[in-house]
């Protein structure tokens, strides 16, 4: 008998467990990097404060965008 008369059940793809925590690790990554390299320049500017939080923002902006991309569905 042809195979197309009998469907076969697909179990479904089953998403990771730890998605939300990988998404807040990258999250948190983003920020601390980003504040690290603005307080690197503020530190060389003498602008330290106004640049680590700059930094600060820019990363939890990025940061929110990386998670976005690469969770869609979170």
């Amino acid at each position: 008998m042809p195979a197309c008369l009998y469907p076969t059940m697909t179990t479904p793809e089953r998403k990771p467990v730890a998605r939300g925590a990988v998404a807040g690790m990258t999250l948190l990554a983003a920020i601390i990097v980003c504040g690290a390299l603005g307080a690197l320049v503020g530190e060389l500017t003498g602008l330290f404060a106004p640049l680590l939080l700059l930094g600060i923002f820019v990363g939890f902006v990025a940061g929110f965008f990386a998670v976005r991309a690469r969770f869609p569905d979170l």
